[in-house]
């Protein structure tokens, strides 16, 4: 076992290794620049398509093989460009220097060079910036994952998962995310509602260019759910050819919620913490059926003993 000294310096070198790869990058094809102490800002100049993404450094750094944020695959496969803002902590994106930042870039007409803006953050704070900072660019596309709405305390009294940014400003510039969500063409709310407090963020985005799409046992982490199966890229792609919608989203996720192992696990999980055998013997069949994970196999035979008996 590693001591606490060693492996604090072996996570600063991946650090510090990850800055300079992505550093490199920007260097070859775009920009890396460090916006504020908290921020990062990561440009791949492309196509006539441009991404807009949200993501948490931690979160790129521990993905694994290529250690890129979110929604790269889509500048890999189709040549669009992307702007990634990334941050170093739970900061929510509430900084002066991040708003300075966009604010230079529509003095440039930056957003005004590409036929085409999309933006995209999953999870309560990245969903979050996704929505708030795409009033940045008139008649942009956003798909936000599990989104909060905002952190007041008025405005989102039974929020207290995130104590800690409490003491941030959530009033002031690109504060309140659904009402950064008017010049959209078009925005995408994407949330489980059985997740009751994503849910009940999801409930305070409204407007006629807003569609709340139910992904219904996803949680609060879709992420780890639709970027590994493709389904994300394929989400980007609709939108990007403009036809991203519910019934389009239901057509995606039809295989993964049928197949998928990691969403037949939380499926089942919640069927279990609701004290229903019936359907957790259904569930439980069924991702016996249709995966080779052993765990199914085994709660199927436990919960088929335990009816019996109760029978």
């Amino acid at each position: 076992m590693s001591d606490p000294q060693t492996a604090a310096q072996d996570l600063q070198h991946d650090r510090a290794a990850w800055l300079n790869r992505m550093s490199q990058i920007g260097d070859m094809h775009g920009f890396f620049d460090r916006i504020g102490q908290d921020h990062h800002a990561f440009y791949v100049q492309e196509g006539d398509t441009l991404l807009v993404s949200f993501d948490g450094a931690d979160r790129i750094r521990t993905k694994g093989v290529d250690q890129l944020p979110v929604g790269f695959e889509a500048v890999k496969k189709r040549e669009w460009s992307m702007l990634s803002i990334i941050a170093t902590g739970p900061t929510w994106f509430r900084d002066p220097a991040l708003y300075a930042f966009f604010d230079r870039l529509v003095d440039e007409d930056f957003f005004d060079s590409f036929d085409q803006v999309i933006f995209l953050g999953a999870g309560p704070m990245c969903g979050y910036a996704a929505a708030a900072f795409s009033v940045v660019a008139p008649g942009a596309q956003v798909i936000a994952l599990s989104p909060a709405a905002t952190l007041d305390r008025e405005t989102a009294p039974f929020e207290l998962r995130y104590r800690n940014a409490w003491r941030k400003n959530f009033n002031d510039r690109y504060g309140y995310a659904p009402d950064m969500l008017e010049a959209a063409a078009k925005a995408f709310v994407i949330y489980d509602p059985a997740d009751l407090l994503n849910a009940a963020h999801a409930a305070l985005f409204r407007g006629k260019n807003i569609e709340r799409i139910r992904f219904r046992g996803a949680g609060p982490d879709q992420l780890t759910l639709l970027e590994p199966s493709g389904n994300l890229d394929r989400m980007l792609k609709a939108a990007g050819n403009d036809r991203f919608h519910g019934v389009r989203f239901a057509k995606l996720i039809r295989r993964l919620r049928r197949h998928n192992v990691q969403y037949l696990r939380r499926l089942l999980a919640r069927s279990e913490e609701r004290g229903g055998d019936r359907l957790s013997l259904i569930v439980a069949r069924h991702g016996a059926t249709e995966t080779d994970d052993p765990l199914f196999k085994t709660r199927a035979a436990d919960l088929e003993a335990r009816l019996n008996q109760s029978a």
